[in-house]
């Protein structure tokens, strides 16, 4: 194991005192912003070698025991799914695994009858207790063996079996914060144990005092701030002030110019409807002359149709007569023709 080192201790102590002086109004910081390597050794025991073949055994048994409450927590789960398992596990191991379930059925009946029996065979009951958690102990120490032997079925069933127990899962993780706890302790001298909670005690010290600079610092802060505040408000009060003078001299000026302006406007609106009355009006005197011009247009047009019918009509008439006339007029001269030719042939 490491040793303590009397210069280096002493180095410790004054580099102490030097943190000890106060670098603003009495907080309590190093002078130097550099910690030694011996504290820090002191703060992180990992950083030191397993120098000794015991505390490489002691962690070394705690590794594999580790190892085997994980492999054991996994054991219900491969029991429930034995038969997705048996082809990788193997004959013997899945043997075995049957064995097993039957001494867990026979705990668990064993359990619940118990329970129920009067007292005069609780002495019994207690001794078939006994030698089935022996032979449960010897079961789960045999597959352990079995399933050890063959490191790559253990690394896949890791990794094929779903996840533990809540309760497996939490004894496993305080198990290894105990490993870590005893690692540490193994790593850690009586000497180095004494200086480290002398540093401690030091730097509590240090931080209480701290602490209380800290606190009063805060106060002072927080009188600094609402002295400051008082003044940020009582400054913003008067710039509201000035801010609510300017808005209504503004109000005014814009309330003086939107009467002027709604003054104008009344006056064009009275225009305006008067203008939209007369538009009205002239609307309505204007359909009147479209409509007396469209019954006079349909009555012009109603009169140059019956002139055109008539027209032709009368056409028609006259051509008919002149035609008439015509036939009468032929006639007339063949009726003459007719009679000059009887009278040059009085034989015929």
């Amino acid at each position: 194991m490491a040793t303590g080192n009397p210069a280096v201790l002493q180095e410790s102590s004054q580099d102490m005192k030097q943190r000890n002086k106060p670098l603003i109004k009495g907080i309590q910081t190093p002078k130097k912003e550099v910690i030694r390597l011996d504290a820090i050794r002191m703060l992180d025991p990992s950083r030191s070698k397993l120098d000794t073949h015991e505390t490489q055994r002691i962690l070394s048994v705690l590794d594999e025991t580790i190892v085997k409450l994980e492999l054991s927590s996994l054991i219900p789960r491969i029991i429930d799914s034995l038969d997705r398992f048996a082809d990788m596990l193997g004959p013997e191991i899945t043997n075995d695994l049957m064995e097993h379930q039957k001494l867990s059925s026979k705990m668990e009946h064993l359990l619940s009858s118990f329970q129920e029996q009067d007292t005069s065979r609780a002495e019994e009951q207690r001794d078939c207790l006994c030698l089935l958690e022996q032979h449960l102990k010897s079961s789960v120490r045999n597959i352990l063996r079995l399933l050890l032997a063959n490191p790559s079925l253990c690394q896949a069933l890791k990794y094929e079996v779903c996840a533990r127990q809540l309760s497996a899962e939490a004894f496993i993780k305080a198990f290894r914060e105990f490993r870590n706890f005893m690692h540490e302790r193994l790593l850690t001298s009586p000497l180095e144990e004494k200086e480290k909670i002398q540093f401690m005690e030091n730097i509590s010290l240090r931080i209480k005092k701290n602490t209380e600079t800290l606190t009063a610092l805060k106060a002072e802060l927080a009188a600094t701030i609402q002295s400051r505040d008082e003044k940020k408000k009582c400054k913003a009060e008067m710039e509201i002030e000035k801010w609510i003078q300017k808005y209504d001299a503004d109000m005014g000026e814009k309330q003086a110019e939107y009467e002027e302006l709604y003054a104008l406007y009344s006056k064009e609106k009275a225009q305006v409807s008067l203008l939209q009355e007369k538009h009205a009006v002239l609307i309505q005197e204007y359909s009147q002359i479209e409509e007396e011009r469209r019954i006079r247009q349909k009555k012009k047009e109603r009169d140059l149709e019956e002139l055109t019918t008539m027209t032709l009509a009368a056409t028609r008439i006259q051509a008919f007569w002149r035609g008439y006339l015509v036939r009468s007029l032929f006639k007339l001269k063949r009726k003459k023709k007719k009679k000059k030719g009887k009278g040059k042939n009085p034989n015929k």
